[in-house]
């Protein structure tokens, strides 16, 4: 799940610093490694706050185990990476299962702000509401340091570009597909291979509109 899906998903309300929580995993470079091998085996007592940002964060880890078992989001992973072979990319050059998982986790945060653009609104105004303090005291409570550095830096340009309001346009999800891609394996697409990703996404456009809801509406595993 990306940024909007998982505050969707938690929808009616939650506290800034839960939504805050909900972020962690995904803006704190390498989290996942310091949560298995740090957090989990930690017993800490910071108050009904840090708690909070703790909730958060199971919620991201829970959510994205249900998401990602989810019959309808590998259907969608499957009707997109043939939409990509149809639209002319290459398996051997790209790995498009995975550029096809990362595209349905944005296209469904897109299909959320075009039937919503308050929830992308609200989103960003519970993270400006998040106490950074807090937050600083959370990775502080774990020694986590370097990392705590690395995610406020992130936390902050995350909410000043808001950039999740961009998914409107294709195109810019193309674009971020590329950037993300580029970080993991050091090439981004070139100009063709935009084209026909943007072609490809223009064509699994509809058939995401009208399934990404049986996933996200899904509570239980």
């Amino acid at each position: 799940m990306h940024f909007l899906s998982h505050y969707y998903y938690e929808l009616p309300g939650k506290s800034p610093l839960f939504i805050a929580g909900l972020g962690i995993p995904d803006l704190a470079p390498d989290f996942s490694h310091a949560y298995n091998s740090v957090v989990k085996k930690s017993v800490l007592n910071n108050g009904y706050d840090v708690q909070q940002i703790q909730n958060g964060i199971e919620s991201h880890y829970h959510a994205d185990k249900i998401f990602h078992n989810s019959p309808v989001f590998a259907e969608l992973m499957a009707l997109t990476t043939q939409s990509f072979l149809t639209a002319g990319l290459s398996r051997e050059k790209l790995r498009l299962s995975v550029i096809a998982h990362v595209a349905v986790e944005l296209m469904i945060d897109r299909q959320i702000l075009l039937e919503n653009e308050q929830l992308c609104f609200d989103y960003y105004n519970c993270l400006n509401n998040a106490s950074e303090a807090v937050i600083s005291t959370y990775f502080e409570a774990h020694s986590l340091e370097e990392l705590k550095r690395k995610f406020l830096i992130k936390f902050q340009f995350f909410k000043e570009r808001r950039f999740l309001f961009l998914f409107s346009d294709l195109e810019n999800i193309v674009t971020g597909l590329s950037r993300i891609y580029a970080g993991v394996t050091n090439t981004e697409f070139t100009d063709d291979e935009k084209r026909f990703f943007l072609n490809a996404l223009n064509n699994i456009d509809s058939t995401i509109r009208y399934s990404w809801k049986k996933i996200l509406n899904a509570k239980s595993l």
